[in-house]
C-alpha cells in the first residue's frame, strides 16, 4: 500500500516540479495525460476497493478514464 501513496504522490509532483523547471505549458498537458490515467488506475484498484470486482465494473470504471482524458486531448489537439 505504501507504494501505491509513494506512485500518487509522484504523479501529483510530477507535473509540479516539470513547471518549476521551465517545461512548456503545451508539453506539461501531454505529461499530465498519462498521470491521470495511472492515477485514476491506482484509485479504482485499491481505493475503491475493485482490484477484485468483476472485469465489467473495472472496465467500466477505468474505461471512463480514458475516455474523458481521450476527449480532452481531442480537444486539445483541435484547439
Amino acid at each position: 500500500m505504501l507504494a501505491v501513496y509513494l506512485t500518487l504522490m509522484a504523479c501529483t509532483m510530477a507535473p509540479v516540479f516539470a513547471m518549476q523547471m521551465g517545461l512548456n505549458p503545451a508539453i506539461l498537458v501531454w505529461l499530465a495525460f498519462p498521470l491521470v490515467i495511472v492515477k485514476a488506475v491506482l484509485l479504482v484498484d485499491h481505493f475503491m476497493e475493485m482490484k477484485h470486482a468483476p472485469f465489467g465494473w473495472r472496465l467500466a470504471s477505468q474505461g471512463w478514464t480514458v475516455v474523458v482524458v481521450a476527449v480532452l486531448a481531442g480537444i486539445h489537439f483541435v484547439a
